[in-house]
């Protein structure tokens, strides 16, 4: 049989798509030119802090704050998550530094993520810095670390050494393939429109990361064992559950309450109507990102072992 001319490889496809509509390639640098009043960097819709009526009560500057700051740790957890979290695993990925090897398209397409990530990393932090500029606020201390970091950390702990690179690759092919549930904004009245379009080329670039680590997954799960495959798959709900825990953006929450003059009560009355304590299981039933998660799973084949299936059933993920 011979080869079809007209069409051509998926890496040679994949390589035209990122050469035509990644944003390191295809978008200008998106510059604030100016602010008005009333106009806010950050989604009300993704911070309900700022519409508790404590919060409310203290006025526009007030749930201002709120948001400028929620911008800040949201830009900055981008900027981490892409340099040390999926970058370091594209990189081993690259330079075939991983125990198990990859097709060398599957690693060319993953450099075209490593050029992304990067600059996904330098527009998060030379956009904090315009917005800083402009309004004369700085950013309050931000997390140093990330609650993936958490969660990549704690699973390690449960896995032999030589594992520790496979659910290293697992975590980023799953944090890639909820990202869009993470970032996604619906533009809202009075959202300030350079946020909108920088977080949208972001949006444009991950939907295509998000194919790319799908193939990384399912070429990772084929060539290991099927013990190797069960020791990652049954500690794969722990992990999802330390990931979508949100205790790190409880306790800067808490910080930004103190900044707009709330009482240690007062805080602990917001933080308790905003941050539920809930499980993973019971998570589920209000944001979709673990059905997104757990189906892209499913997807890669990482629930068809028996053992894998019935540790998902057995946290109510299935």
């Amino acid at each position: 049989m011979g080869i079809n001319v007209d069409t051509p490889p998926a890496s040679s496809r994949r390589q035209a798509h990122w050469e035509k509509s990644s944003s390191i390639r295809s978008r200008p640098r998106r510059v604030l030119r100016g602010w008005s009043p009333g106009e806010h960097f950050y989604p009300i819709a993704r911070q309900p802090v700022a519409l508790h009526a404590l919060v409310t009560a203290k006025g526009d500057d007030a749930r201002q704050r709120v948001l400028l700051q929620s911008l800040y740790k949201f830009l900055n957890d981008i900027a981490f998550v892409e340099t040390r979290v999926v970058n370091e695993v594209a990189l081993a990925i690259a330079n075939d530094r991983l125990p198990w090897p990859f097709p060398a398209d599957l690693r060319a397409d993953v450099l075209t993520v490593l050029i992304d990530e990067g600059y996904h990393a330098y527009v998060a932090i030379d956009f904090m810095e315009q917005v800083r500029r402009l309004t004369g606020v700085d950013p309050l201390t931000l997390p140093p670390t990330l609650t993936i970091e958490q969660a990549i950390a704690n699973a390690l702990a449960k896995l032999p050494a030589e594992l520790h690179p496979a659910l290293r690759t697992v975590a980023v092919c799953i944090a890639e393939n909820s990202v869009k549930e993470l970032i996604d904004v619906h533009r809202e009245e009075g959202l300030n429109e350079t946020f909108h379009a920088v977080n949208s080329d972001h949006m444009v670039d991950e939907i295509r990361h998000c194919l790319i680590f799908a193939d990384v997954l399912k070429h990772l799960w084929s060539v290991l064992t099927t013990d190797q495959r069960r020791a990652i798959g049954i500690i794969l709900p722990d992990f999802l559950g330390d990931y979508l825990n949100l205790s790190l953006q409880k306790q800067f929450d808490m910080q930004i309450l103190a900044t707009i003059g709330l009482s240690a009560a007062e805080i602990e009355t917001v933080i308790a109507a905003t941050h539920l304590e809930q499980d993973l299981a019971t998570y589920r039933n209000v944001n979709p990102i673990v059905d997104k998660v757990v189906t892209f799973l499913r997807d890669c084949g990482v629930l068809d072992d028996r053992v894998i299936h019935a540790t998902f059933a057995d946290k109510q993920l299935i």
